[in-house]
């Protein structure tokens, strides 16, 4: 975040004419545009089409909104109309910071347009900036070269652990509260609560304690569900309930043994200790053998959300809105990181690429380029785990090194993984393990897989 605001004070220092920051978050927005004007010894208005024009008071910390009749004396009728807006900007003579909310809706007006392009002029050989604040980009052709784009970070763990401090600091002075300020519980939660928005945060901070007047382990549970609401949005990605753990998967001892080492791999001290966080897996096999149980369980093993990336919502009927979707999918995605994001079966999602363009005009190829573009090049913590059941369909540019940390292949379990797969599947069926011969059922289930022995436990118990 700091990197960023000091990128953003470089462009109003350079006087750049129009800055346009894609944000949902306003308030805060509006607190880093005050802190800038300050610094810059310049005055700060903000303008609404309900509202009109007013002043933002910046001399203190603490910042007071004032109206302003600034329309008026520049001489229009209304500031609230979008013309009239430019026309008070264009005829001011301070140094001043203007800002423009929302002003997306009136840019498919060619008299907005022009007028904003007669605005460049103006305030490149003034003191004066102009900022759209919006959450979503409409940028008509005759602006690209004059509009410079600024998406603004969510907060980032520096300042949500500050936030999460300064709310729990509050709750201490109330005795009916039960805070546990462990340092490490404190990082994992604001961990958590990355991808939120500041008030996101907070609301979500406070319905975790009054859920049970207490700040705890389990508000982890809380803020994933916040999380989940911000997925469902998406219409791509799916959040799944983490109810399997590594306990629940029969046998595959060296993989377990690799999740239970990466435990605290997205943690802070990783980070100091000089570790790169991990990016990803491919688990290659047989059918039916565990390869979506394992990537459901280390989502749980690790206490971070898990997505499903649905490939078959990708892609689109219009050209070019299949690698937007897959665009859309993985930035959303990285909002709500650290995540695990699985894929299952791969091959099947991408099985278009192959075959190359005559298949679907080339759409599976240039989403499988982006998405292996991303693969690549992703500097959020976002675990992907993808599972395959023919090596041989899968594009051998997405087996290289670099693209996963590992890769593991699921064979037919052995004869002690079968008798702990009875011995699981049983128990979760309320069946005592004790009372049965696990050796004698892992022998005859030779050649079967884990799917394979839990339906034959279901069917004995139809029989039963």
């Amino acid at each position: 975040m700091q990197d960023w605001l000091e990128e953003f004070k470089v462009y109003v220092r350079a006087r750049y004419p129009i800055l346009w920051l894609i944000t949902w978050e306003e308030e805060r927005a509006r607190r880093i545009l005050a802190d800038l004007a300050r610094e810059t010894k310049k005055r700060l208005y903000l303008w609404t089409a309900t509202e009109g024009f007013r002043e933002e008071r910046t001399e203190t910390p603490a910042l007071v909104a004032e109206p302003l009749d600034f329309g008026a004396a520049a001489g229009a009728a209304d500031d609230r109309s979008p013309l009239a807006a430019l026309d008070a900007v264009a005829h001011s003579s301070e140094r001043a910071v203007f800002v423009l909310h929302d002003f997306h809706a009136w840019l498919d007006d060619p008299k907005v347009v022009r007028r904003v392009r007669d605005l460049v002029a103006t305030v490149t050989k003034s003191y004066k900036t102009l900022v759209f604040l919006s959450p979503v980009l409409k940028l008509p052709a005759e602006l690209e070269k004059d509009v410079t784009v600024i998406d603004m970070p969510l907060p980032g763990l520096p300042e949500l652990t500050g936030q999460l401090h300064r709310f729990l600091e509050n709750l201490q002075r109330d005795r009916c509260f039960s805070i546990d300020l462990d340092p490490d519980l404190i990082e994992r939660v604001a961990r958590a609560a990355l991808g939120l928005t500041e008030a996101q945060a907070n609301h979500v901070f406070g319905k975790a304690v009054v859920i049970d007047r207490k700040f705890s382990e389990e508000d982890l549970a809380v803020i994933n569900a916040e999380k989940r609401q911000e997925i469902r949005k998406s219409g791509i990605l799916e959040f799944f309930d983490q109810d399997e753990s590594l306990a629940q998967v029969g046998g595959l001892e060296l993989l377990k043994r690799w999740f239970l080492d990466r435990q605290g791999a997205f943690s802070e001290r990783a980070r100091v200790y000089g570790l790169p966080e991990p990016k990803g897996l491919l688990l290659l096999g047989v059918q039916g053998c565990g390869k979506s149980l394992s990537a459901k369980a280390i989502a749980t093993s690790w206490r971070l959300p898990l997505l499903r990336l649905d490939v078959g919502r990708i892609f689109g009927s219009y050209i070019g809105s299949s690698e937007e979707n897959m665009r859309r999918a993985l930035k959303t995605a990285e909002s709500v990181a650290p995540v695990v994001l699985w894929l299952d079966e791969i091959e099947k999602g991408f099985g278009g690429v192959k075959s190359g363009a005559s298949a679907d005009a080339g759409a599976s190829t240039r989403v499988f380029a982006t998405f292996l573009t991303w693969l690549q090049e992703k500097t959020r913590p976002v675990f992907f785990v993808a599972t395959a059941n023919r090596i041989v369909d899968l594009p051998p540019e997405l087996l290289r090194k670099g693209r996963f940390d590992e890769i593991f292949f699921i064979d037919l379990p052995g004869l002690a993984e079968r008798r702990e797969v009875f011995r699981i599947h049983l128990a979760r069926r309320r069946r005592d393990p004790a009372r049965y011969d696990l050796e004698g059922l892992a022998q005859a289930a030779d050649g079967c897989s884990g799917a394979e022995v839990e339906q034959a436990i279901v069917s004995a118990m139809y029989f039963a």
